[in-house]
């Protein structure tokens, strides 16, 4: 078998799963998987940013100031940083439409979540594309990731425009229009998860959850990332 990332043959150690299935344990060899750098240590306590402390970080502070609390989102959450390597492989994986790359992330992104959200008490939601993007990209990355989770996932959320966000600057991104709708009660009673692929400046996240609380009657809204940017 050869490495999804760079192609070269993976020659992993034995195990009873390699054995039976005459596979290596690993879908990307060690020197990729290597370059991925997982987030340790201190974070804010709302959006995952790394920092030095578990406080909010500056820019949640801002948010709440401007913000009722009910309708923000409860906590963000990520497994890795966007390094060279990540930012490589996530183009790969969106943007040129190599969907099998999702198995390069499966085991750190479905280990990260149990860690994060023990229990069983979530309902997952995937951040929508537009019809011409999905259409465009042939699959959904948010959808894909929140398939790796084993939870229950159901999709409220209604896309209501088609920017990209990749080529928009942070103070377009804070200031964008609404992106998201919901059918009424949708929602209701569940606590829900948001999964993305990457938070940035968390506009679309923060979004998404002030949609599914007023209109969709969520009792509360968190998200889980592939990426903390």
């Amino acid at each position: 078998m050869n490495c999804l990332l760079c192609d070269s043959p993976i020659s992993g150690s034995l195990t009873w799963r390699s054995l039976f299935s005459l596979a290596p344990d690993h879908d990307v060899c060690s020197t990729c998987s290597n370059q991925f750098e997982k987030i340790a240590g201190p974070v804010c306590n709302m959006c995952g940013r790394p920092q030095q402390t578990s406080r909010k970080c500056a820019d949640c502070l801002a948010r709440e100031a401007k913000t009722e609390p009910r309708l923000l989102l409860r906590q963000n959450r990520s497994v890795y940083l966007y390094n060279e390597a990540m930012k490589d492989s996530l183009a790969r994986f969106k943007f040129r439409g190599d969907a099998k790359i999702i198995k390069a992330y499966q085991r750190d992104f479905a280990a990260g979540f149990k860690a994060v959200y023990p229990t069983n008490t979530h309902i997952l939601v995937p951040i929508p594309l537009s019809a011409e993007r999905q259409a465009e990209r042939g699959f959904n990355q948010s959808e894909l990731l929140a398939s790796l989770l084993g939870r229950p996932v159901t999709s409220p959320l209604i896309r209501l425009n088609n920017e990209k966000q990749s080529k928009k600057s942070k103070a377009e991104r804070l200031s964008a229009e609404k992106k998201f709708s919901c059918r009424v009660n949708s929602a209701e009673g569940m606590n829900v998860i948001l999964i993305d692929d990457i938070y940035t400046t968390g506009a679309t996240l923060h979004q998404a959850a002030e949609v599914l609380l007023t209109k969709g009657k969520a009792l509360s809204v968190s998200s889980f990332t592939l990426i903390r940017s």
